[in-house]
């Protein structure tokens, strides 16, 4: 996800905010993603992480993340 630093709502917790990945279909790994927007809320979003990977990426700054698994969301532009 991209683009926190301007996209989220820090009171409601609404967010808008570009993304890039893979889809999972079917509990495999499917077709990568670019450019697409997903919105929601933190809080919903939070609630529907439904697995978290081994893996961590660390960035620069020293900010690091697993890969997460969403249950439901909506992205438009895919």
């Amino acid at each position: 996800m991209t683009g926190w630093h301007s996209g989220v709502n820090a009171v409601s917790g609404d967010f808008s905010v570009g993304v890039d990945g893979l889809m999972i279909r079917d509990g495999q790994l499917a077709e990568p993603v670019r450019e697409v927007t997903v919105a929601s809320t933190l809080q919903r979003m939070l609630l529907d992480i439904s697995a978290v990977g081994a893996d961590v990426e660390w960035l620069p700054g020293g900010t690091g993340c697993p890969t997460i698994v969403i249950a439901d969301l909506s992205l438009s532009g895919a």
